[in-house]
């Protein structure tokens, strides 16, 4: 071997050493950096120079440099996210109706449905009784209040679920055409094995972003860059990024593709919720309410037409016949106007209670509407079907929780920076370099002596 190549081994080793250790640098000052995954120079040797009867070593060179990251484990990672996303959604918004309807408790429609049956109790001992009749009025005034606020939070809530999805699409769009740009970027600078590493962890942290949101696929190019899908669509393929729009579904909302109109399934994340709740969980309690609001105007009407009011009339509703909704109940004008326009009396005679009787018989009676229960029966179970479904999504979200939590620490195990990893990987890297430098000496030294024999 002669000097020359010596040198030119020392030199490439200097070379590539140095750059080892600029690379662990990167490492260590990025240790907090989210999304960031530990780099590696990869090292390999030169190609040997042939002789006619054997080669000779060149040195050392760098291959690339390599993130140490598993395609596994952020799938894993990013299922979790979404699922986590989905049940969290669900336990907040079906938790802000469940907390309006505030069961059990003494101040609920369950509660407030047991008054009107009590004052109608109460009335039929008493039919003449002005202040009997004025509690009626209120205990009936209070359950059709309960309903409208009930049927407004659904609505509220149901009109906050669109405006969050369309938010949230917004996000996704914008979260597509940046990986898109990524992928743009990546490609530009040579692809995986060249500079590309960083770029690399800001694509797959906006990747983990968008899979709260909807569900990802991942699919990787030789090129560096990834397609990317979401509820079966491809939302990013290279720099090409398809978006997406709120539409409506049945009673709901969904997405579609803003180009074609193609539909959009979510599948997972915050986005599959919302169109879950605002199409199924939301008009499934509305119906329920709804239900419950014309069962107790048709079947209260229909005893207290039959009966007679303080005055004798005949015929009068007790409940608004076009009323019919949670939204819409009322008492009729006639009970609004006066008390006494209440019918108790079954016959038109003094002391007689038996349709306020009849009324209060209802607490105990199956409604053929609601299945044979009882319009008490038909709130309660609404509303332990609805605290099973929060408590379901609450549980779910935990569970996820830890899940996630799991999954991002396996994930760190493998890439994440260990500074005291990084610092024993630097003295190796150290001793390399000065290595190389007594190398070069050493070849100057051989050189010096060659030139004082000449």
């Amino acid at each position: 071997m002669s000097l020359a190549s010596l040198l030119s081994i020392a030199r490439t080793a200097l070379l590539t050493h140095q750059r080892a250790m600029d690379v662990t640098a990167h490492n260590i000052a990025n240790a907090n950096t989210p999304g960031y995954t530990r780099q590696k120079l990869l090292l390999t040797p030169e190609t040997p120079q042939w002789g006619p009867l054997f080669s000779t070593g060149r040195g050392v060179t760098a291959a690339g440099i390599q993130r140490t990251r598993d395609a596994f484990y952020d799938s894993t990672f990013r299922t979790d996210s979404g699922t986590m996303g989905r049940s969290g959604t669900t336990y907040e918004y079906l938790g802000r109706i469940e907390a309006t309807m505030g069961e059990p408790s003494t101040t609920g429609l369950a509660s407030a449905l047991d008054g009107v049956f009590r004052a109608f109790a109460d009335l039929s001992g008493d039919p003449a009784s002005g202040p009997n009749r004025e509690l009626v009025r209120q205990a009936a005034g209070r359950v059709t209040q309960q309903l409208r606020s009930m049927s407004s939070t659904i609505s509220n809530v149901r009109q906050d679920a669109l405006e969050d999805m369309r938010v949230q699409v917004d996000q996704v769009n914008q979260l597509s055409r940046q990986i898109g740009q990524l992928n743009g970027r990546i490609l530009a600078s040579g692809g995986p094995s060249h500079t590309a590493a960083d770029l690399m962890d800001q694509r797959d942290l906006l990747i983990d972003q968008l899979a709260q949101l909807v569900d990802v696929r991942v699919l990787p190019r030789a090129d560096g860059t990834v397609g990317v899908q979401g509820g079966g669509q491809m939302l990013v393929d290279g720099e090409q990024v398809t978006a997406l729009a709120v539409t409506t579904v049945g009673s709901g909302f969904g997405l579609v593709t803003q180009s074609g109109g193609n539909p959009v399934d979510a599948r997972s994340g915050s986005l599959h919720a919302l169109a879950q709740l605002t199409q199924t969980d939301l008009p499934a309690v509305q119906a329920q309410l709804d239900q419950l609001a014309q069962s107790l105007v048709t079947e209260f009407n229909a005893i207290h037409r039959a009966g007679y009011t303080l005055n004798g009339a005949t015929g009068v509703d007790f409940f608004d016949p076009a009323g019919v909704t949670a939204s819409t109940i009322s008492l009729s004008a006639a009970v609004t106007s006066s008390a006494d326009n209440i019918a108790a009396a079954s016959v038109n005679a003094p002391g007689d209670g038996g349709v306020a009787a009849a009324l209060a018989a209802l607490a105990t009676t199956g409604v053929v509407s609601l299945g044979g229960r009882t319009l008490r029966e038909h709130y309660v179970g609404l509303a332990a079907g609805l605290g099973l479904d929060v408590q379901s999504a609450k549980q779910d979200f935990e569970a996820q929780l830890v899940l996630v939590e799991q999954a991002d620490q396996s994930r760190q195990a493998v890439g994440g920076v260990s500074i005291d990893e990084e610092m024993v990987g630097l003295i190796g890297q150290q001793q390399a370099y000065q290595a190389a430098a007594r190398l070069i000496s050493v070849a100057d030294e051989m050189m010096q002596d060659i030139m004082q024999i000449l």
